[in-house]
C-alpha cells in the first residue's frame, strides 16, 4: 500500500486546504454535500473532510470501502480518508449529522474508448 505524504497548504483567506502527496486530484467532499450521491471507481482514494465538531461515529460497509484514516487537521477539520475496495454502494454516516451515499464502480465499465496496449 502506498503511504500517503500529507500536505497541508494554507489559501490566501487563512483557510485550509488538504492535498495529499500521491493522490493529488483525489475527490474531496465537505458538509456541503451532506445527503448527497457520489461515485467512485475501484481503487481510488477520496476524502471527507468534516468540522472537527462532528464526532459521530463513523458507519459505512467494510466490504465497500476501506476507512484509511480519520484523523483531526491543524485547520480542526476531521478528516476521513476512504478507499474504494469493492463494486457497490454504501453509504457513509458520521453520527447522525452527516449522510453521503457511495457506489463504487469500474472505469472499464464506462463506455467510451478503451485503450489495450499490447
Amino acid at each position: 500500500m502506498r503511504k500517503l505524504a500529507w500536505l497541508l497548504t494554507l489559501t490566501a483567506g487563512g483557510s485550509a486546504l488538504l492535498t495529499t502527496g500521491c493522490a493529488a486530484g483525489s475527490a474531496q467532499y465537505t458538509e456541503s454535500d451532506h445527503k448527497k450521491a457520489v461515485s467512485a471507481d475501484l481503487g481510488t482514494t477520496f476524502y471527507v473532510s468534516l468540522p472537527a465538531a462532528m464526532t459521530g461515529k463513523v458507519a459505512y460497509s467494510p466490504k465497500v470501502l476501506n476507512l484509511d484514516k480519520d484523523g483531526v487537521d491543524p485547520a480542526q477539520r476531521r478528516i476521513l480518508q476512504f478507499t474504494a475496495g469493492a463494486l457497490g454502494e454504501t453509504e457513509i454516516k458520521v453520527g447522525t449529522e452527516y449522510s453521503l451515499r457511495v457506489t463504487v464502480t469500474s472505469a472499464s465499465d464506462r463506455p467510451g474508448m478503451h485503450i489495450h496496449q499490447h
